[in-house]
């Protein structure tokens, strides 16, 4: 199948000049480097995922007192959800 493909001048011209010294033609060049980067199989950058805060409540409207043990427990809360585990 015949395609135009817009390459840099310099890259071109490296293709060239590494198909003549493996005794390839250009075409067999870019399909062999096409068919290794296809085959690679590039993992796709993993979809970017919602980032849940945990709510705590306060008695007093501006104000919030917490401990590392209340911390610690939202942790184990949210650890139990992850793993469709209920407490």
């Amino acid at each position: 199948m015949r395609t135009t493909v817009d390459l840099p001048d310099e890259l071109l011209k490296r293709a060239k000049i590494v198909a003549v010294e493996r005794g390839v033609t250009l075409r067999e060049l870019i399909g062999s480097a096409m068919a290794k980067e296809l085959a690679t199989g590039a993992a796709p950058e993993p979809a970017r995922q919602r980032v849940h805060f945990p709510l705590f409540s306060s008695s007093r409207p501006g104000s919030l007192e917490l401990t590392n043990a209340d911390l610690a427990r939202a942790e184990a809360e949210e650890d139990l959800r992850r793993l469709g585990l209920s407490r």
